[in-house]
Parts: structure tokens; C-alpha cells; sequence
């Protein structure tokens, strides 16, 4: 499939845009056509579906913890983890865009709210503030299925803990990396002492370039209903609030954690 959809671009590039789909999952298997369709520069749109632990019962096998890694290593390629429908239209203006790169939308199986933060342009920088603070004690980062849990996270901080929080929704890394240095601490924040927190049930390898602690998954999968594997991993909102507020009570009392990457 990815082998053919390469063929087709490099014979009329500019004019054929091939488009490939099936579960995240099974782009471990095309992934040595997708690495010569960025080597090659042609443009590619790859639409990868049941990227989430919540997908549930389809179990380890099929649950990419750590897919997200290799595409957001893989020299010009766009990676994008779109967190509801306006987030998945500015992944296919950024893909559509991308004259050169092949790109993978990564999308999840599960039905997820439309949030009414979330902006179709923000994709194409990357990263960008959902939620903003002027007195915030942490920024939440959200990604993709699980964006989000971010703001009902911070939410919850703020009600049970009287604790402040932005969030930033961060579905391309790439593409963050094209941004100003003023942009991207702008956006993170982290320059004004402010930690960050990913949330995100994949290996956490990599966002310790942009946070300060995350709360991943370092194990393969489990067969479960959606709601439950989510559970079993502890990304339900309780859960996950009551580890941003103890971090955050480490950081007080030990600073030296600000600089260095912690699981939670």
C-alpha cells in the first residue's frame, strides 16, 4: 500500500497525492516504504486510525505505544496527532501543504468530544495555548485522543486544588520545531520556571525536550473496553489530577526536579 502510493507520487509529483489508511498499528509494517517515500521527498498523506488505548478489546497488539516515536524521528515527515474534528481539518491543510514531506494524520478509533478551544491554524505551528493562564503553577500538555483530559484536568486542579493550570494542545512536533525561538517559549512557557506536564499512554522517549514530567505508558497494552484500559493505565481524571498536583509538591520541595524528566 505504501509501497504503491510511492510509485504513484514520484511519477507525476505535484499532481498525485496518494492516500493510504489502516490502524496506526500496522504502519510498523509499511514503515520501511513511508521511510523511502520521506527520503525520496514525496508528498504522501497517510490517514492512520485506532491510535489510542482507548480503541479497547483489539489489546496490545494493536495499541501503537511506541509507533509515535519512530514517525517523530523519521527525518521529513509530519507526524500529526490531531486532538478533535478542527484539529484532523488543519492536519489535512498541513498535510495538503507539505509539497515534499509525507505526512501521517493519527487519529484515534473511539468517539471524542469537539472542543470549543481548539483551532484549525494552531496544527500548522505545531503546538499552541488552548487554555491560558497569566498566574499558572504547571502547563498541561495534550495530545491527540487524550487532549482532552488536559483540560478537564485542569479543571479539576483548579477546583479541588486551588491550583492554576494552561494547557497546550501539541499534535505535530515537526512542525513546532519550524516555529520561532519566541514562539515556542511563548508557548510552553517553561523560561518562566513554569513546569510542563505531557499527557499522553504512549512512551514517553522524546518529550523531555518539552516537558518537565509526563504521565506515558512504558508497557505494552491491555485487552479492554476503551474506558477500562484507559482506567487500568490511570488516565481517568482523578487520577491523573491527583499526580499533577503530588509533582507538582515535589517540585516545591526538591527544584532540582524542574531539570530532569520525571514519569508519573
Amino acid at each position: 500500500m505504501a509501497a504503491i502510493s510511492n510509485g504513484l507520487a514520484a511519477y507525476s509529483p505535484n499532481t498525485i497525492i496518494p492516500v493510504t489508511s489502516t490502524f496506526f498499528m500496522f504502519y510498523l509494517y509499511a514503515a520501511p516504504a513511508v521511510r523511502m517515500g520521506a527520503l525520496q521527498h514525496l508528498q504522501i498523506i497517510h490517514v492512520a486510525t485506532h491510535d489510542s488505548i482507548g480503541m479497547g478489546e483489539d489489546g496490545p497488539t494493536h495499541q501503537p505505544i511506541e509507533l509515535a516515536n519512530l514517525y517523530r524521528a523519521m527525518p521529513n515527515l509530519l507526524y500529526i496527532r490531531p486532538g478533535d474534528s478542527e484539529e484532523t481539518a488543519g492536519a489535512w491543510i498541513a498535510a495538503i501543504g507539505a509539497k515534499q514531506t509525507p505526512s501521517i494524520i493519527s487519529t484515534s478509533r473511539q468517539a471524542l468530544p469537539q472542543l470549543a478551544q481548539t483551532r484549525r491554524g494552531g496544527v500548522a505551528l505545531g503546538a499552541y495555548v488552548l487554555s491560558e493562564a497569566e498566574s499558572a503553577a504547571v502547563t498541561l500538555i495534550g495530545v491527540g485522543a487524550e487532549l482532552s483530559f488536559a483540560l478537564e484536568v485542569a479543571k479539576q486542579l483548579k477546583v479541588q486544588k486551588d491550583i492554576t493550570a494552561r494547557v497546550v494542545s501539541f499534535p505535530c512536533q515537526r512542525l513546532f520545531e519550524k516555529q520561532s525561538l519566541d514562539y515556542k517559549r511563548a508557548t510552553l512557557q517553561r523560561h518562566r520556571g513554569i513546569p510542563a506536564v505531557v499527557i499522553e499512554p504512549y512512551a514517553p522517549n522524546g518529550w523531555e525536550r518539552y516537558a518537565d514530567a509526563g504521565i506515558s505508558v512504558t508497557r505494552f497494552g491491555q485487552s479492554l473496553p476503551g474506558k477500562a484500559a484507559y482506567k487500568f493505565f490511570g488516565y481517568e481524571i482523578a487520577t491523573l489530577t491527583t499526580k499533577v498536583a503530588s509533582y507538582l509538591e515535589r517540585v516545591h520541595e526538591d527544584e532540582l526536579l524542574r531539570g530532569e524528566f520525571v514519569d508519573l
